[in-house]
């Protein structure tokens, strides 16, 4: 399968030199039925596509809860297990406040934008 036949319903996602570039289609991350859903796709970079270098670029999110927070815990992990890495980069204030406030922004590798993403992947 080709991460090019990947088609989803809140993920713009674009792939280059082995890199899942991930970002959010809606900048508030707040229902739970669609946080499911959110989740589904994102562990199908993983599980079905075999995705081993994924950033989470955060630009323009407004809003998420700690479901979303988990989500990104548990994609995080499944790479970790299988010798990939997530790399979350564009954080605003308010989400870069969330992961500090919750001390996750020890546990994510986070920079400032997809070039130094890039880099930590490459």
């Amino acid at each position: 399968m080709s991460l090019s036949d990947f088609t989803s319903q809140y993920l713009v996602i674009n792939e280059q030199d082995e890199v899942a570039r991930v970002q959010f289609k809606d900048d508030r991350l707040t229902d739970e039925a669609n946080i499911e859903q959110i989740g589904r796709e994102l562990f199908a970079l993983t599980d079905q596509y075999h995705c081993q270098k994924v950033i989470l670029d955060l630009n323009g999110l407004k809003m998420l809860t700690s479901s979303v927070l988990g989500k990104m815990i548990t994609l995080h992990r499944k790479l970790h297990r299988s010798d990939g890495k997530l790399v979350l980069c564009n954080a605003g204030e308010y989400v870069t406040e969330i992961l500090e406030t919750s001390r996750l922004d020890d546990y994510f590798h986070l920079v400032k934008d997809q070039s130094a993403a890039l880099n930590l992947l490459t």
